[in-house]
Formats: C-alpha cells, sequence, structure tokens
C-alpha cells in the first residue's frame, strides 16, 4: 500500500501542470510597458494569449468654450434672472455647439443627450450677483448657483453643474440676477463651457 501511494505521488510531482490562464483586462501602467500617449486616454491590455496591446479608453472629449474679446458692463437686474448674451468669442467647438448668431446659448448637437457646464467670472465692481444654468429658458435640473459676494473688488467665482439631460435641439445657457452693475473682465478667466458626458 505505502509503495502505490509513493509511485502516485511521484507521478503527479513529473506530471505538467496546466498553465494558468491570462485573464484580460486593465492593468496599471507601471505593470506592463505603457502605450503610447498622444493626448488621449489609455488603457493598458493583456489578452489571453499573453501579447501586449493597447486600446483607448473611451469616446473623444466633445463640447465648447466661448469667452468675451473685450471687457463688458452688466447691468444691475433688480433682482430678477436676465440670460447672459455677452459670449462672442469662440475658444473651442468640437460640434458646433455654439453659434455667433445666438451667442448667449449653446444649442445640442445630435448625438448628445446629457451634458455638464461650467462657469467662470472675472469681474470688477462690486458684486453681489449670483448665476444659474437655463435649459431652454428655464433653471436646469443639475444647475449649479454660483454666487460673488459684495464688497470685494476685482472679484469672481467658477461653478460646475450637474450631469443635464438633453436632447437634440436644445439650447443651454446662463442667467445672471444682479442688485448692483459690474463689469466682466475679458481675460483667461472669464469663460462658459459645455461637455458632453457619455
Amino acid at each position: 500500500m505505502n509503495r502505490d501511494v509513493l509511485i502516485l505521488a511521484g507521478a503527479l510531482a513529473l506530471a505538467p501542470w496546466p498553465a494558468a490562464a491570462q485573464v484580460a483586462g486593465p492593468v496599471g501602467h507601471g505593470e506592463m510597458p505603457a502605450c503610447p500617449d498622444s493626448g488621449g486616454n489609455h488603457l493598458n491590455y493583456v489578452p489571453a494569449t499573453g501579447s501586449f496591446a493597447c486600446g483607448a479608453s473611451g469616446p473623444a472629449w466633445s463640447g465648447a468654450m466661448v469667452g468675451v474679446s473685450a471687457a463688458v458692463s452688466m447691468a444691475a437686474t433688480g433682482g430678477s434672472f436676465t440670460q447672459m448674451q455677452v459670449w462672442n468669442r469662440k475658444i473651442v467647438d468640437t460640434a458646433s455647439f455654439w453659434s455667433a448668431a445666438a451667442p448667449g446659448q449653446f444649442t445640442i448637437p445630435a448625438g448628445v443627450s446629457r451634458v455638464r457646464v461650467s462657469l467662470s467670472v472675472g469681474q470688477t465692481g462690486i458684486g453681489s450677483n449670483q448665476f444659474v444654468v437655463l435649459h431652454n429658458g428655464l433653471l436646469a435640473t443639475g444647475s449649479f448657483r454660483i454666487s460673488v459676494p459684495s464688497g470685494y473688488n476685482n472679484n469672481g467665482a467658477t461653478g460646475m453643474s450637474g450631469v443635464i439631460a438633453v436632447a437634440p435641439g436644445d439650447t443651454v445657457a446662463v442667467s445672471y440676477a444682479s442688485a448692483l452693475a459690474f463689469t466682466l473682465s475679458a481675460d483667461v478667466t472669464t469663460w462658459f463651457q459645455i461637455e458632453a458626458v457619455p
């Protein structure tokens, strides 16, 4: 009996073990050679064959950013919100979100169903104003409410919305309310941006 057990154990020890399967999936850049990165986001993959491959992580960025070409005098609104019609300088636009014919808004192109918007305001003069997002002329679900406090000179604020559900042809804009007049600065800190969300 002991002799049979020893023979069986020896046979198992000498038998080739099956190779462990490699599971395809992303690995960290420190674990495998990194993909060449020319500006996009990438993941490294090791297929079951064991060879190295490179794959893109998602769709290209789609959106637009606009600014102002000169300082803009913004009137007091008496507490009511008024759509900003000041955006006259296209900084980037990948899918015709913005048009000089309708400078106060972005128009949603085909293929986009969710967006996120950001606003950065540089201003001089007394603040005491607020900014919100409009979707088809109404306060958007997911809007930010940016407040610039009164009593400061050369102040400003930046904010980002939540994800806003949209359809092609919809409009997205920014509305402001101000107790006092102020001047919107024409510099790199004043811009309005939209981006499609996958």
